[in-house]
């Protein structure tokens, strides 16, 4: 082999050395592209496994690990404050009917907004335009309402302190 095509070679082999760099770099940076860009699910069914906490037919929260997806686990939640908040709002419906309460469309409704400030909940009592959970007839239920149940509501709204 003439010295030319021993350096014709080993240019060849540097040329594919780097093409392969610069493939490499492309995988890496379609991986990292794909990871911080998950694919938008079409439907629920398409996530193939769930985590998260469900609650079990005796009111308390249980946590659920990386299962596959049916039929069944569809009421698993993907954090704990999430469960504790459905299982708040289901308390919250039953006390709402025994005032009377709930989303009119043919009435004033006075709603309970949360605000948060300095990391802590205060309630927000105002005319509401939009259908909301925690709906009155007057502002005064609202606020009754809401010293009574207080605790109650915080769990409710603690899933948006995540």
């Amino acid at each position: 082999m003439t010295p030319e095509e021993k350096l014709n070679i080993i240019n060849r082999l540097n040329a594919l050395e780097l093409q392969q760099k610069k493939n490499l770099d492309e995988i890496g940076a379609l991986k990292k592209y794909l990871e911080e860009n998950p694919k938008l699910l079409k439907s629920w069914m398409d996530l193939n496994e769930v985590s998260g906490f469900y609650i079990d037919s005796f009111s308390k929260i249980e946590a659920y690990e990386n299962r596959p997806v049916n039929e069944e686990n569809k009421n698993v939640y993907v954090s704990e404050n999430q469960a504790k908040s459905a299982l708040a709002k289901a308390q919250l419906s039953q006390l709402l009917k025994s005032y009377f309460s709930g989303w009119s469309n043919q009435l004033d409704n006075y709603a309970i907004f949360p605000q948060i400030k300095e990391g802590e909940f205060t309630p927000y009592y105002g005319i509401a335009i939009l259908p909301q959970f925690l709906a009155f007839r007057s502002r005064e239920k609202a606020q009754l309402f809401y010293e009574q149940h207080k605790e109650l509501i915080h769990i409710y709204w603690s899933e948006f302190l995540e």
